[in-house]
């Protein structure tokens, strides 16, 4: 991942830290010097900050596991200074499995917070006076403050945090999935000019978290309508045809005029009849700039199992082309490749879908109607 260090791997998740995410400790570690605390202060201000980001990795995780159970993949969990971010092969179509998704989260900090509030009651403390400084004993009464934040937080209906989730989930038990995306993402937007203009009188983060919601929802309402934009139209509709196929025992070398000839970006590669990947023009460009125009296909192609039927629905190769890492589907009809559909062919497709609703090509004139 760009700019991002892994760190680990829970529960078969890869677990990566933002460059960006080293700057908080350091910042605080500032502050706190700063205030005269001294290098004890500093080091429990860090030690908090960590122990405060193990609340928030187990948050996503418990999205995460909420997501599995629906059979949907997680590619990666990525902290962040303003928090973590589990990426999603994609949100559950559902509504109650959307909700449980996005439920799990902030359940999770339930969990920690009402562990947190035994120990103090078996200890003989009050849970709702700790905290304060997180220099000594009061550290854990201020994770237990923090796990509250993070839970009323979370569940705040700004679109696409877990309280604009559970709005969507909800709104879409009447409504369709468009229009309920489109209200939550409405209601959000509200919600992060509010935090936004209390980020300008308080804490600068505010303002960072209200820019991630305005441009993820922002995101996630187009994906949402691109989808829908589809309904009916089939992967034959808009699949580039007349697809050169490039057989396995070829070479780089040999394989050149035939790409200097066309305007194809992506090689489907076969092997006795069979597809057994995809290659693409970078992937050659980056065979020839690095001296292998020897090398045959196999070693620089992108293994695939990217086969869809002509006769698919087209949103449902619109979701294997974004629920995975490959840029292209081979298409087949009856065992015979017929066709290449690509990210950029649907990007294509779905701006041109609306004008050609609004002005259908003109039918063809038949003589036997004159």
């Amino acid at each position: 991942m760009n700019n991002a260090w892994k760190i680990g791997r829970i529960a078969n998740i890869d677990i990566y830290v933002h460059w960006s995410f080293l700057l908080l400790p350091a910042w605080v570690a500032y502050s706190a010097l700063s205030a005269g605390g001294g290098s004890a202060a500093a080091a429990a201000a860090v030690g908090f900050v960590l122990a405060a980001f193990g609340c928030v990795l187990l948050h996503e995780l418990g999205h995460a596991l909420a997501a599995r159970h629906f059979k949907i993949h997680t590619h990666d969990i990525t902290l962040l200074p303003i928090g973590g971010v589990a990426r999603l092969a994609r949100m559950p179509r559902r509504p109650l499995h959307e909700l449980a998704v996005a439920l799990a989260g902030p359940a999770v900090n339930v969990v920690i917070a009402a562990s947190l509030a035994l120990g103090f009651v078996l200890a003989g403390s009050d849970p709702l006076r700790a905290g304060g400084s997180i220099v000594g004993g009061s550290f854990l009464g201020n994770l237990f403050w923090l796990n509250i934040v993070l839970v009323v937080f979370n569940l705040l209906p700004a679109f696409p945090m877990d309280g604009g989730r559970v709005l969507r989930a909800l709104m879409a038990i009447p409504l369709d999935y468009v229009t309920a995306t489109r209200g939550a993402v409405a209601v959000g937007q509200v919600f992060a000019v509010g935090l936004g203009l209390l980020g300008l009188f308080s804490n600068w983060m505010l303002i960072l978290v209200a820019l991630f919601i305005v441009l993820a929802a922002r995101a996630e309402r187009e994906l949402v309508e691109t989808r829908a934009s589809m309904n009916g139209a089939f992967v034959r509709d808009a699949m580039l045809t007349n697809v050169e196929v490039l057989h396995a025992e070829s070479t780089v070398r040999e394989i050149l005029p035939l790409l200097t000839a066309r305007s194809q970006r992506d090689w489907p590669v076969v092997r006795h009849g069979h597809i057994i990947g995809i290659v693409s023009d970078s992937a050659i460009r980056q065979a020839l700039q690095s001296n292998r125009a020897d090398v045959r296909l196999p070693e620089i192609m992108q293994q695939t199992s990217g086969v869809i039927d002509s006769d698919t629905a087209l949103s449902e190769g619109f979701d294997r082309l974004h629920d995975s890492d490959l840029d292209s589907l081979a298409v087949v009809q009856s065992g015979r490749i017929v066709g290449l559909l690509t990210r950029d062919i649907l990007r294509r497709w779905q701006a041109t879908r609306p004008h050609l609703d609004r002005h259908p090509p003109p039918v063809a004139w038949d003589p036997a109607r004159a």
